[in-house]
């Protein structure tokens, strides 16, 4: 019981400080760490199928559909599990925030794998090189260079997140059709370089 308090403070403060820092952007809980608190309300011989049943929320085509489909499971498990239903009704929409998004980064932003497993990752791979830091500075502007180093190689190179143009962006609509008159013409790869 005091771990689960734990988290839930620490929640409770990156969401503060989010807020603080932030102001006005909307908060994406994790929807693994969600779906564990949620699994772990029930017997360890049942989880499986609340699992299942949960995973029919996030795949919801929109955010009213998930909503429903919540509904229906806590609607099942009031009766023998009111903690389960208690907890869908309460923290339901912490993790639909990414249906607030565009489709192409709604698998990305709903889950903290990105967080977990880039930036720590190599923010430990060099610390734990150097072992001890010799004082506070040290450690923070480590942190700093290699979270720019970071920074800068997912802006040139490798993309996380495809991002859409707008509708209204200063793209040449003239060249994009010209562009696909040639495209149409072309067979192969192969001819389209000799164009």
């Amino acid at each position: 019981m005091l771990r689960f308090k734990v988290s839930s403070l620490r929640g409770s403060l990156q969401v503060k400080a989010q807020e603080e820092e932030f102001p006005g952007t909307p908060h994406q809980r994790c929807m693994v760490h969600w779906e564990r608190n949620l699994l772990f309300r029930v017997p360890a011989k049942e989880r499986k199928e609340l699992a299942r049943y949960i995973k029919q929320i996030y795949t919801s085509p929109n955010k009213k559909m998930a909503f429903d489909i919540a509904q229906l499971i806590a609607d099942k498990y009031q009766d023998k599990h009111p903690r389960v239903a208690q907890f869908l009704e309460e923290d339901l929409e912490s993790i639909l925030t990414f249906f607030d998004h565009p489709d192409i980064h709604q698998r990305k932003i709903r889950t903290t794998n990105l967080i977990e497993g880039v930036l720590n990752k190599a923010l430990k791979q060099r610390s734990k090189v150097i072992g001890i830091f010799p004082n506070r500075e040290s450690c923070l502007r480590y942190a700093c260079l290699r979270l720019m180093e970071i920074d800068e190689d997912w802006q040139t190179g490798r993309k996380y997140m495809k991002m859409i143009e707008d509708e209204d962006s200063d793209t040449d609509e003239d060249l994009i059709k010209d562009i696909n008159k040639i495209k149409q013409g072309v067979n192969s790869k192969e001819e389209l370089v000799a164009c």
